[in-house]
């Protein structure tokens, strides 16, 4: 059955890999977004809508968050953070942004006891030290129906000079990361960023590949997704309608609501005419005479004992 609840996609990778880089590409940038990928917080889920921020407590309470003071956050007692944000992204899925597996500053299960949540991952890779045996031991935990789910983004691409090396870095990391992933991405964030409204830049970028993926990713999982215990019988999910003010404007809009129109459309089979089978023909192996006529051929005429067709030079005429 489809799934009825949007999809959560999380954020993940190495400390300094380029997580809150990303969430800015998605999100699109602006000044809330940048205080809370700033600030060292347990994992932060991104809904769309209105309403207003909370936190979850590890005693299973939410609790009243006032957005000034987020620095306030207690990462002991607090299992996440809840933001309601109007974002383009948002109106086709969640997102969690998780903190770094290797933050030195913070114990793993921090970010451990969120990661049942997601449905699919946005891991980041570090492009000059891409996909490191800590990174690989932790994904090995993660289920494997989560593999075909989630994306592989070798990040600050524009590093690597050279397109031999990095022809060179995409081989070795596809190689290695073989069936963990449902495809990786080599990308520059800080390019997408900058590309603002330039479609062309952020196509040389490397996003708009890879939002194109996250959007089969998205639906995917809706598609093939399972309800949440009640929901039986309810409609998919679909996407929250835009907004002008507020979302509709960035190129993810674009190539999501694209694809969108695309997905939507009937496919029309069209059937190939049928064309009836003649029983005979006429076929000239001679210029007739007023007395013969012309010569006449049937299929028939053509089959020899075995099946064989018979040569022209045999064709028997009437």
């Amino acid at each position: 059955m489809p799934l009825t609840r949007k999809p959560r996609i999380a954020i993940m990778g190495e400390f300094s890999s380029g997580k809150s880089t990303l969430c800015n590409v998605l999100m699109g940038a602006r000044p809330l977004l940048e205080k809370v990928t700033a600030t060292q917080l347990p994992p932060v889920w991104l809904s769309y809508g209105p309403d207003d921020a909370y936190t979850m407590g590890l005693d299973g309470h939410a609790y009243d968050l006032d957005l000034a003071e987020l620095e306030d956050v207690s990462l002991e007692t607090t299992e996440h953070v809840r933001i309601f944000m109007k974002s383009d992204i948002l109106r086709y899925c969640d997102l969690i942004d998780m903190p770094g597996i290797s933050d030195p500053s913070m114990s793993s299960e921090v970010w451990e006891r969120m990661t049942h949540l997601a449905d699919g991952v946005l891991w980041c890779t570090h492009a000059t030290q891409a996909w490191r045996q800590s990174e690989s031991g932790v994904w090995s935990t993660f289920p494997q129906e989560m593999r075909r789910n989630s994306l592989l983004l070798v990040t600050r691409f524009d590093k690597i000079v050279g397109e031999k090396d990095r022809a060179k870095v995409i081989k070795r990391v596809e190689q290695e990361t073989e069936d963990l992933f449902a495809k990786v991405f080599p990308v520059s964030l800080l390019q997408a960023m900058r590309a603002g409204g330039d479609e062309e830049k952020w196509i040389e970028s490397g996003a708009d590949d890879f939002t194109k993926a996250l959007f089969e990713v998205i639906h995917r999982i809706v598609d093939e997704g399972d309800p949440e215990p009640g929901d039986a019988g309810k409609p998919a999910i679909t996407p929250d309608p835009a907004e002008e003010t507020e979302v509709g404007q960035s190129l993810i809009a674009r190539t999501f609501e694209r694809l969108m129109a695309i997905r939507n459309t009937p496919v029309i089979k069209i059937q190939p005419r049928r064309v009836e089978a003649k029983t005979e023909r006429l076929l000239r192996t001679e210029r007739p005479t007023a007395e013969s006529g012309p010569t006449l051929v049937t299929f028939a005429d053509h089959i020899v004992g075995t099946g064989d067709a018979m040569p022209l030079g045999r064709l028997k005429t009437s």
